[in-house]
């Protein structure tokens, strides 16, 4: 069966695959299997959001063993553009939870300004960036009417302290830690170093995360199984016709060069939105080649550059598919597009 990706090329064939059963909840994750994970190190406080209950809406997936090779990809000779389901590859992934839209300013702000909060004590988060208000923001202000747009002007490590003070205001187990098993609370440090690179994923732990490469690849393509003509093969989240992909995304043919309120287009078939466009989401792997095999891969140990995925809204159609991998450096500041958000998955 052919598929169309415009002026880019072809590829599309047939995979055999466990499907996703997808189910909506507000926000929630499960609690760590068999107890694992441990204690938070702060004493848990509930936080009553504000934010609308709709943006912290979480989506079920049910994952699967992905074995085959008839995923789409784009192949101009270079693993940037291959993706993580590809021929001669064997994936199996966990169920996870999956954030149903980008992080929008407004719930980044209410939690870093609980997370900074001094009254904390020794338990305080600490940012090396203060976040923007969408592409017309301004760092670390008050949210305005714009408070739905994605949190912009942050790097890897923001992201990755964030996604703990998150979890902790939620009464869950943060997920990342150092060696020695501390939480990580700080994204930068008086000599410019940090931890958060040398971060570790706790096992067991039920808070909320940035998710893996191939976790995203895996939501962007809206799970289910990739029989003919289903969404997994598709070019793009939720259409396989680049003069559809208008209607799904933000990018530089509609976007106007700016960001806008998220899930304004359509959600792909697991009921996600923005997966491409309005701003690109960092990823939790260091980037490499994907082995050949595996189960929940989560990339190597240590690396130079973090997975970014998606397009963003000054991106073109090919930086939009399934596919398509940049990587920048963990402290990376985008201080020519503002485009670099992110969403959270948890257990």
């Amino acid at each position: 069966m052919k598929k169309t990706f415009g002026k880019h090329g072809t590829r599309a064939q047939v995979w055999a695959a466990l499907g996703a059963v997808i189910t909506l909840g507000l926000g929630g994750c499960s609690s760590p299997a068999g107890g694992g994970g441990g204690a938070i190190e702060a004493s848990v406080t509930t936080y009553n959001f504000t934010t609308q209950a709709k943006y912290r809406e979480m989506v079920s997936l049910s994952g699967g063993t992905v074995d085959g090779n008839a995923a789409y990809y784009y192949d101009p000779g270079e693993d940037r553009y291959k993706g993580v389901f590809i021929a001669g590859r064997t994936v199996t992934l966990s169920a996870f939870k999956t954030s149903k839209y980008e992080t929008t300013y407004e719930l980044w702000y209410e939690v870093r300004q609980w997370a900074a909060d001094t009254a904390r004590g020794a338990n305080v988060y600490s940012f090396a960036n203060a976040g923007r208000e969408g592409s017309g923001g301004t760092d670390g202000a008050v949210p305005t009417t714009a408070q739905n747009e994605p949190v912009i002007a942050i790097n890897w490590r923001d992201a990755v302290v964030w996604c703990n003070a998150y979890s902790e205001m939620n009464g869950k187990t943060p997920v990342y830690v150092d060696a020695s098993g501390k939480v990580i609370r700080a994204s930068t440090n008086e000599s410019g170093t940090t931890a958060a690179d040398g971060a570790k994923m706790k096992a067991g732990a039920n808070g909320y995360r940035l998710p893996t490469e191939a976790e995203w690849e895996y939501a962007a393509r809206g799970g289910g199984t990739p029989d003919t003509g289903s969404s997994f093969a598709y070019a793009y989240p939720g259409t396989n016709e680049e003069t559809d992909l208008k209607n799904y995304a933000w990018y530089s043919t509609n976007s106007g060069e700016t960001t806008h309120q998220v899930g304004d287009k359509k959600a792909n078939n697991a009921g996600l939105y923005d997966m491409s466009g309005n701003v690109r989401e960092w990823c939790w792997d260091w980037y490499s080649t994907p082995i050949n095999a595996a189960t929940n891969p989560a990339g190597p140990e240590s690396g130079t550059l973090r997975i970014v995925r998606g397009g963003g809204f000054h991106n073109g159609s090919t930086a939009c598919t399934v596919t398509t991998r940049h990587d920048y450096y963990p402290n990376f500041f985008d201080d020519t597009y503002f485009s670099i958000g992110f969403r959270v998955v948890c257990l």
